[in-house]
Order: structure tokens, then C-alpha cells, then sequence
């Protein structure tokens, strides 16, 4: 890890700031940069976009972040979507941030 954790609250305070200045029943989509290979078999260094990292602190790749706040069901108004596990890239590159469902 390259720096202490930050407190969470700091990234909801930020989804809190972008949304306010929303205009009414908008939506907004952000995407993580893509890993890029340097050859055959190696990828340069991934940079997280730093839209993404400001809303929400995730440093993963293949991870968007969609806000609606507008949404009539509140489970919708901010949904974070994570790509599923692959246990030959976590061999490799580590773990990988998991969804936790909530009903």
C-alpha cells in the first residue's frame, strides 16, 4: 500500500458535494481507466481515473460508479459496479475489491 487509508467519510462528503450541484432527474456515469499492456505478457503501471478516485477512493480497474439521486428507490442512488473476481489475476495482482449485497 502506498499511503495510509483515508477515512471514508471524506469520499461520501464528495459524492455529497457533486450530486448537490446536480440538476434535477440527471445521472452521472464514471469509469475507471482500462490496464494497458506494455507487452505480451506485462501491463504499465495502473493510474485509476481521478474522477472516480475522488467520489469513491477505489484504486481498481473495470469499476464504475453511477449516481442518480433523483432515483425513486434509494437502494439506486448511488450503485458502485465491480468486476467479479478472476483467482488467476488475484494470483498475480492481488485480491480485488468484492461486492457486499445488503437486502
Amino acid at each position: 500500500m502506498k499511503y495510509l487509508p483515508l477515512n471514508p467519510q471524506i469520499f461520501i462528503n464528495n459524492r455529497e458535494r457533486f450530486t448537490s450541484k446536480m440538476k434535477g432527474n440527471s445521472i452521472a456515469i464514471f469509469v475507471s481507466n482500462d490496464e494497458w499492456p506494455a507487452n505480451g505478457d506485462a501491463l504499465h503501471g495502473f493510474v485509476q481515473n481521478s474522477d472516480l478516485y475522488w467520489l469513491t477512493g477505489i484504486e481498481q480497474e473495470d469499476t464504475k460508479l453511477i449516481l442518480f439521486p433523483d432515483c425513486p428507490d434509494p437502494k439506486y442512488r448511488e450503485v458502485l459496479v465491480l468486476v467479479r473476481p478472476n483467482a488467476l489475476k488475484e494470483k498475480w495482482d492481488g485480491k480485488r475489491l468484492r461486492a457486499t449485497v445488503s437486502v
